[in-house]
């Protein structure tokens, strides 16, 4: 299921956040879902979005709607609100009634060592899933990171669009999350997947655990694109993300071909 948060500021005169805001973001949820109801973090291990070994979360989180905003430098300054979100995970009857009581009137704030914004979640919308294909044209809302291990190399290579083998990774990594929850191992040949790009990409940076020892810089890329896959494999990057890090705020998509 997905789900629109539609936030506003708690002060109007702390409205400054750092533009590398994800990771930020990322703790503040997975915060928030910690602090939930047993019941829910025992659901979640039950039906796999938690793998041990691969620690998957099968989840995902757009950047910040920021409808009226201003850049200057590392910083981004908060206009006006309202603010929209969307968290998106694999849908179960069950979620809807969590996620609701995790997030309803919630208060949190983005903020690094300079400046921050604090937010509280005025309302919270079901967005109505669209009809699932083999092929789907697809917007990010939020970069698409992948990355390839190189024998010999000590950090993994960051792909772009245009890179040999990039949509290939794409569907193992869907085809992993596939498994991860349903324990199905998808048939579908890899190599029939295609990517045509419907935009020209645009790198994005990301900082992740900015201030600690595993400081990491992340390259990701914004574009529209038409996939053609197993509809499975695309139901799963539409809820859990495209690409790796999706519970860090990487891959989330919206859908162009209307729905249902």
């Amino acid at each position: 299921m997905r789900f629109k948060l539609i936030l506003s500021l708690t002060d109007r005169k702390q409205n400054t956040l750092p533009v590398n805001y994800q990771y930020q973001l990322s703790e503040c949820i997975n915060k928030l879902i910690n602090q939930s109801d047993p019941g829910f973090t025992a659901w979640l291990q039950d039906k796999g979005f938690l793998d041990v070994k691969k620690h998957f979360r099968l989840y995902t989180f757009s950047n910040l709607n920021v409808r009226h905003r201003e850049i200057i430098g590392d910083r981004l300054t908060v206009k006006s609100d309202p603010v929209e979100l969307l968290i998106s995970t694999l849908p179960d009857q069950t979620i809807q009634h969590f996620i609701s009581d995790i997030f309803r009137s919630r208060k949190f704030t983005l903020a690094d060592r300079v400046s921050g914004a604090g937010f509280k979640i005025t309302s919270i919308e079901a967005v109505p899933d669209p009809f699932f294909t083999d092929e789907m044209t697809f917007r990010s809302l939020s970069p698409i990171f992948v990355s390839q291990k190189i024998e010999g190399r000590k950090h993994a290579k960051y792909l772009s669009p245009a890179d040999e083998g990039y949509i290939q990774l794409i569907i193992e990594n869907l085809k992993e999350k596939l498994r991860v929850f349903t324990g199905q191992v998808s048939s579908f040949d890899t190599q029939d997947a295609t990517l045509e790009l419907v935009s020209s990409p645009k790198q994005k940076g990301s900082t992740i655990k900015v201030g600690t020892l595993r400081e990491t810089r992340l390259v990701g890329y914004h574009y529209n694109f038409k996939i053609k896959a197993d509809k499975d494999l695309l139901r799963i990057g539409y809820f859990c993300g495209f690409g790796e890090k999706g519970s860090q705020g990487f891959g989330c998509c919206e859908n162009l071909d209307g729905i249902r």
